[in-house]
């Protein structure tokens, strides 16, 4: 509950059914949404936000609505459901009062997983609630060891104010306007700083990483390597699969359809492949996403991919 403040190895085919279509939705328009549409699409993992991202998000999830969203798990394929944040969530602010907004968004969301792993639990569902993922924010208002000591706090103030198991997951950035994140090494000193380390994992995003300068392309065992020596492959709850509209090392954040881009199907199908992700889900973010029928083929072509 919200107190207010004063695995198995997978098969190499497994992979082409950890796609996933990606939802915004809000809460009071049925999150369960979400898992009829992994359905109609025929996938197991599914990126979920549970309101407009551009919205601070401070009221709890009613009860109703969890009552809702594990009822349609029942006889689901979908099996693993990662909870993406607002993107307004700055743990680096300096100002007070934006960045309690952005820690009570991340507990709004932490508490919605909290409660329906218990229910799935109850129930004795084949599902998992991965975790939420987020942004952590930028060093724009404070020096970077201000930043990175904020950041830390900040998701242990998260984690004591709703306890139970569930995980935060420190997403990956491009590394524009000065974000924390475009290193591994950065992801692990926010770890590092944290008092409850065994919460706290990643979600590695194949855009945003070689945006940042992580060459998936020319130097592909280095990236992946990298990945297990900082962050350890067991704190990579869900990877992000989505090509690059720009080159590597351009910091910017720009998701291009699967093929369409700068890492192309070759490296994809790679990554795809790599015997150290195959515990892990690969959730699509690509602009194809946005309309069924593109969606489809989307899907279809990074299923045929991970063949």
């Amino acid at each position: 509950m919200i107190r207010r403040p004063p695995r198995a190895t997978q098969s190499r085919s497994s992979a082409a059914s950890d796609v996933y279509k990606r939802q915004h939705v809000s809460g009071a328009g049925g999150i369960e949404n979400t898992i009829k549409q992994g359905d109609l699409y025929d996938i197991n993992s599914i990126q979920i936000m549970l309101s407009p991202p551009m919205r601070w998000a401070t009221k709890p999830i009613p009860e109703e609505v969890i009552k809702k969203f594990v009822e349609t798990l029942k006889g689901s394929g979908v099996k693993k459901i990662l909870i993406h944040g607002i993107y307004l969530t700055n743990l680096a602010r300096k100002d007070k009062r934006l960045f309690h907004l952005g820690k009570m968004g991340l507990v709004v969301y932490l508490d919605f997983a909290n409660r329906v792993s218990k229910m799935i639990k109850k129930e004795k569902l084949d599902a998992e609630i991965l975790g939420v993922c987020f942004h952590p924010g930028s060093k724009k208002e404070l020096n970077y060891e201000d930043s990175l000591e904020r950041i830390s706090y900040g998701i242990d103030w998260v984690l004591n104010e709703v306890g139970g198991k569930q995980w935060l997951l420190v997403e990956t950035t491009a590394g524009s306007g000065g974000s924390f994140g475009r290193s591994f090494s950065e992801l692990k000193e926010i770890r590092n700083g944290c008092k409850q380390k065994d919460r706290v994992g990643f979600v590695v995003d194949t855009q945003h990483t070689y945006a940042a300068g992580y060459d998936w392309v020319n130097d592909l065992d280095s990236v992946v390597l990298e990945i297990g020596e900082t962050l350890g492959f067991e704190r990579v709850k869900a990877i992000h699969i989505n090509d690059s509209m720009v080159t590597l090392g351009s910091y910017k954040d720009r998701h291009a359809n699967l093929g369409d881009g700068k890492l192309g199907d070759k490296t994809l199908s790679k990554i795809l492949h790599r015997k150290e992700f195959h515990n892990t889900p690969f959730l699509l973010e690509t602009p194809a996403l946005k309309e069924y029928d593109t969606a489809q083929k989307e899907i279809s072509h990074l299923k045929e991919l991970a063949k």
